[in-house]
């Protein structure tokens, strides 16, 4: 018997957050506490007033419990992961879907279209307890229990991921198995089929973003760290890191190409125009949604000289729509993503004011940013614009885990900018993202494929 999909999927993982936040914003319901019950944003508040040293093991211990049992893994069924995507969407006709890449940038997009989204990636955490600074001991434990996941599930690859330094406290608890869906799922080709208007175009999110890995096998790599603060050649020159004879996509944002192809398949097959959406890291896409979103709020009568600042998954889509902001998102609180932060204000007509939020897992990890970091940036380069940091006790980042439940505060306080309803067209967001340079001199969509392919 396969494991409830709810059970199998982590519940604080990009892909699951960016997922269950894009649904709420198509269902006009708010996104509080992460999707998580209120109960544990008020936990999570009252226990962020704890000493660290004392708040620390009980967040860990926590997350860890969401491991599933290595001894489950050969009954997880992604094909039932997939369907529980797909089938969380409501019905009805969509006039575009996103696909492929975990993008928060995106999804706040996707969310501004009325338009769902499908991820690549899903998260399996599983228990583990281990040393954080052990990876070698980590892809030994992944080299055994691997195996019982791949032959359950032919059609996905294992992204084994170890990151001591951004997730040294969950991988103290559990073992990261990211899995990417190496054809597309006929969950998804089902809900493509039934859930696309005629002439709807398919937006294919491919992340171009790899890392050098360990091969354990023809479906199965190791990686230590990911995208953020430390660089490859430093996570592979720390002590027991597993010499690299690889290189892969990247476990968390990277797209597998079997997956990509299984997308343009379709679209050819069906009749429905592939518009790619290729970026080099989660980050890409920022400036541009943001240039376009702050067009359209324009459009529809706002006046867009609010910048909302998500990080990570501390954020909420729909919300930031309703009090209409113009979002610029994060993908982790560290300096590549401020930098992006600062070519954004650079690059843009002045804003009033900034709210940025700063997601706190917990780690005193190299080339974080701290509060004092994003106010400054916001001040030197926002051209007079305000800085705020709603939710965050700044003199407790980056352990303040209180702002996962304090983040909805801010958004319930904020008058709906009552702007005319009508969704951003698909035809003006291919021509934007065809058209708006971003940081790295150029746009997301070069070519758009039509359903002859």
């Amino acid at each position: 018997m396969s494991l409830d999909p709810e059970k199998v999927v982590a519940a604080f993982d990009s892909a699951s957050v960016l997922h269950a936040s894009t649904v709420a914003a198509l269902t006009g319901r708010a996104f509080p506490n992460l999707g998580n019950p209120r109960i544990a944003g008020d936990a999570a508040r009252i226990a962020s007033h704890l000493p660290w040293s004392v708040l620390g093991p009980i967040y860990a211990r926590i997350g860890g419990a969401e491991g599933i049992d290595p001894e489950t893994l050969a009954d997880v069924d992604l094909s039932r992961v997939a369907a529980s995507f797909a089938g969380a969407y409501d019905g009805g006709l969509y006039p575009a879907v996103f696909i492929g890449s975990s993008n928060g940038a995106l999804t706040h997009l996707a969310a501004a279209m009325g338009a769902p989204w499908l991820p690549g990636t899903v998260l399996i955490p599983v228990h583990h307890v281990g040393d954080a600074e052990r990876a070698d001991r980590a892809l030994d434990f992944g080299r055994e229990v691997g195996p019982r996941l791949l032959r359950s599930n032919p059609d996905v690859t294992l992204h084994q991921m170890h990151d001591s330094a951004q997730d040294q406290l969950m991988v103290a608890r559990m073992a990261y198995f990211r899995t990417k869906w190496s054809t597309l799922p006929d969950a998804y080709a089902r809900f493509l089929g039934d859930a696309l208007a005629p002439d709807a175009p398919v937006y294919l999110i491919h992340d171009e973003s790899t890392w050098p890995v360990t091969r354990v096998g023809d479906r199965h790599a190791f990686q230590v760290g990911g995208r953020g603060g430390v660089t490859p050649d430093e996570y592979l020159a720390m002590p027991y890191a597993p010499q690299a004879d690889d290189t892969s996509p990247e476990a968390e944002w990277g797209s597998d190409p079997g997956f990509s192809q299984g997308v343009r398949d379709w679209c050819a097959a069906n009749g429905h125009t592939l518009v790619d959406i290729v970026v080099d890291g989660p980050q890409e896409a920022s400036h541009p949604v943001a240039e376009i979103i702050r067009d359209w709020t324009r459009f529809r009568g706002g006046e867009a000289d609010r910048l909302v600042v998500p990080s990570f998954v501390l954020g909420d889509p729909g919300e930031t729509l309703r009090i209409g902001a113009v979002p610029f998102w994060t993908f982790f609180p560290v300096e590549s993503a401020l930098d992006s932060l600062r070519f954004h204000l650079q690059n843009s007509e002045p804003y009033n004011e900034v709210d940025a939020f700063l997601f706190q897992h917990g780690a005193e990890s190299p080339r974080r940013v701290t509060p004092d970091d994003v106010r400054a940036t916001i001040q030197s380069f926002g051209q007079g614009a305000f800085a705020h940091l709603p939710a965050l006790r700044a003199d407790a980042s980056p352990h303040d885990i209180g702002a996962m439940g304090r983040y909805r505060d801010f958004f319930s306080q904020e008058p709906t900018a009552r702007l005319d309803d009508a969704p951003l067209a698909p035809d003006e967001v291919t021509a934007a993202l065809g058209s708006i340079v971003g940081e790295r001199g150029r746009t997301l969509v070069t070519t758009e494929r039509n359903h002859d392919g």
